[in-house]
């Protein structure tokens, strides 16, 4: 990693601790099988290993650790999908209600662990639609592990989903109030003494943007407009400079520019949002 980008990774660390958030490191390199292991019948996991994941240190115990992935249905109830990570911990004793990985005859499983009022050991699934396995039906029995942590695959909703709650939530928006020609030519002209390059004008484009001034990404419209007001600035902007500031968190409106996720960090960031503050400001007073 360089030393901009570990510079980068500690302020956003820094950035998380101050919002609330507990961030942590994933430095620790952990063993990862190649094979799901079902959360129905018992399936092989396989003996040999993928590749490593790097965990947390703090998520990890004194005891020997791995991780493979749920495969099944049968954990539902204790929340265990398919596609989720598990971490397990080996050389531990499995208590009853533990979720447990067991080798049954050459065959691999996730199950809760229970021993019922005779002592007798069973594998419980959570779901009704499996039958418990009883422990003594099987000649070779190995409980690998205790499962410590389940890390959910990231879950993911549909874009029509998403679209609808965004077009209910705009419906109770208010209406933008519309923005003169003239309020747009004081306001260039007013904030021009600030934009000392032209890439600082994708700064006013944004909150012009932002105001349905100009459409979305129509640079050369708004390369015009600047020249119309200004036509002497020593810095007017061109439409590759616009279009190569207009990634991150630049491309979306000013109230949402994040400095960590933004094409410049620091003074230039804050001149930036200092630009877009004073063209917002003139536009609207």
């Amino acid at each position: 990693m360089k030393k901009s980008d570990k510079k980068d990774f500690q302020r956003l660390l820094e950035d998380l601790e101050r919002q609330g958030w507990q961030p942590m490191v994933c430095d620790s390199p952990v063993p990862f099988y190649d094979n799901a292991v079902m959360c129905g019948q018992p399936n092989g996991v396989g003996d040999v290993v993928k590749e490593t994941m790097m965990l947390p240190k703090e998520f990890l115990s004194m005891q020997p650790e791995f991780v493979v992935k749920a495969k099944g249905d049968s954990m539902k109830g204790v929340g265990i999908e398919e596609g989720d990570v598990l971490q397990v911990v080996t050389e531990v004793q499995a208590m009853d209600g533990d979720t447990v990985l067991v080798w049954l005859d050459g065959d691999y499983t996730i199950k809760t662990y229970c021993e019922d009022e005779t002592g007798h050991p069973w594998l419980v699934p959570q779901n009704e639609a499996y039958e418990p396995i009883r422990l003594e039906d099987y000649e070779r029995v190995t409980i690998v592990g205790v499962v410590k942590k389940v890390t959910k695959c990231a879950p993911r909703a549909s874009y029509r989903t998403c679209m609808r709650i965004i077009s209910r939530a705009k419906e109770k928006q208010p209406e933008m109030k519309a923005v003169s020609p003239e309020q747009v030519a004081r306001a260039i002209r007013g904030v021009a003494p600030l934009v000392k390059v032209g890439r600082q004008w994708y700064a006013v484009y944004r909150v012009l943007a932002d105001c349905k001034v100009v459409k979305e990404e129509d640079f050369g419209t708004f390369c015009e407009l600047v020249k119309g007001e200004v036509p002497e600035h020593e810095c007017l902007p061109t439409r590759v400079e616009l279009q190569r500031m207009a990634v991150q968190s630049f491309a979306k409106p000013v109230a949402m520019w994040n400095e960590a996720n933004a094409p410049v960090q620091g003074k230039r960031f804050k001149d930036y949002v200092k630009i877009a503050e004073k063209m917002l400001d003139m536009i609207e007073n």
